[in-house]
């Protein structure tokens, strides 16, 4: 079967080319640690298919924000077409 870890990647991925500035953000849970995806997403910015583009501390706790490139298009494509 496919690895779980490409269904995670493809998933992120997508969510970030949806949307309207393909920018993906990801909040701080309140005991200050990060939900599970905050590691996907730096693991797909250290391959290059992600952008860090803003960290901001807010009264809710930081907010991590990511923007998808080029390459994370590409490689969105490429998961996509070998899905089926």
């Amino acid at each position: 079967g496919v690895p779980m870890r490409v269904n995670h990647e493809r998933r992120l991925l997508n969510k970030a080319a949806e949307a309207r500035d393909y920018q993906i953000s990801i909040r701080q849970k309140a005991d200050a640690s990060w939900p599970s995806d905050h590691s996907r997403l730096t693991a797909l910015e250290s391959t290059g298919h992600l952008q860090r583009i803003d960290l901001h501390d807010g009264p809710d706790g930081s907010v991590a924000v990511w923007q998808i490139t080029a390459a994370g298009l590409s490689q969105l494509q490429a998961l996509t077409s070998g899905a089926e």
